[in-house]
């Protein structure tokens, strides 16, 4: 496949980075800095400077944010805080609003999906090793409990993606190490093992309808990456590299891939696929 070679971005971020995108050759990307404040660096023809998006009055943030878009010029972010529960904010197109509390008792960073306008799902391991769901649909909903794995309760946070309407995507690191997946087509569907020896929780991306891409640290250090091109699942392929943390990965068009992770120097570091 032709992956690019790595390139650092630079910064300083105490954090595993989180991307979203809202359309082509558009990138976002989130961290944690030093002062446990949100900071924020983006792409649009070349890479802009980070700016801080501050912390919520509440708390200062204690780990990665997550971020989506469900449309052009918006962007959604959430994040959890030393109390356990969510906080949210977003650009409008114009501004930043103001962090809004959305409760839960998280036992991990949230991670967020959208399958169309004005929709937002967001799961996050609840203190009881459980995967919950919280929603937006016209209107916040309550939390729900999706459950965990066969393996056992759920490790780290999860990752998710979805690439139709009414369609999400899943994946955990299972107390085995193995990835497992579940997924939401008009209704939910049991966990299934896709095997691994996975040393991070994973990430994915979608670039089009029934394409997966999924990665993750594999016990040498290096990125990993498995994926479902709509009819079968691959096998693991390393992508060398070396990080800390987890990675984050996003699809802004047709067989583009973009990943980032924290470097062993705490810089960002980028790398992409572009078939």
């Amino acid at each position: 496949m032709p992956w690019s070679a790595w390139e650092d971005l630079g910064g300083v971020i105490a954090s595993a980075p989180t991307v979203s995108s809202w359309g082509s050759k558009r990138l976002d990307v989130f961290a944690m800095g030093n002062d446990h404040a949100m900071w924020h660096l983006w792409f649009e023809k070349s890479w802009k400077q980070w700016e801080s998006l501050s912390h919520p009055m509440m708390g200062k943030l204690i780990e990665a944010p997550a971020a989506v878009s469900w449309g052009d010029d918006r962007i959604d972010v959430f994040t959890r805080l030393a109390t356990n529960s969510m906080w949210h904010r977003y650009w409008t197109g114009k501004s930043w609003s103001t962090w809004e509390e959305q409760g839960g008792q998280l036992a991990s960073p949230v991670a967020v999906s959208s399958w169309g306008h004005r929709r937002l799902d967001c799961f996050a391991r609840g203190a009881d090793g459980q995967l919950w769901h919280k929603w937006f649909d016209d209107g916040w909903k309550q939390w729900e409990n999706l459950g965990q794995p066969m393996s056992g309760p759920i490790t780290e946070h999860p990752a998710v993606v979805s690439w139709g309407d009414r369609r999400i995507d899943i994946f955990v690191r299972g107390t085995d190490k193995k990835l497992w997946h579940k997924w939401f087509d008009d209704g939910w569907h049991n966990w299934e093992d896709l095997g691994g020896e996975l040393d991070s929780a994973p990430a994915v991306s979608s670039w089009g309808k029934r394409r997966l891409d999924v990665f993750t640290k594999g016990p040498d250090g290096a990125l990993w990456h498995k994926w479902y091109n709509g009819k079968a699942w691959s096998g693991w392929e390393s992508l060398d590299g070396g990080f800390q943390d987890y990675p984050s990965a996003v699809s802004w068009g047709d067989e583009r891939i973009d990943v980032f992770v924290r470097g062993p120097n705490n810089t960002l570091q980028h790398r992409y696929f572009k078939d």
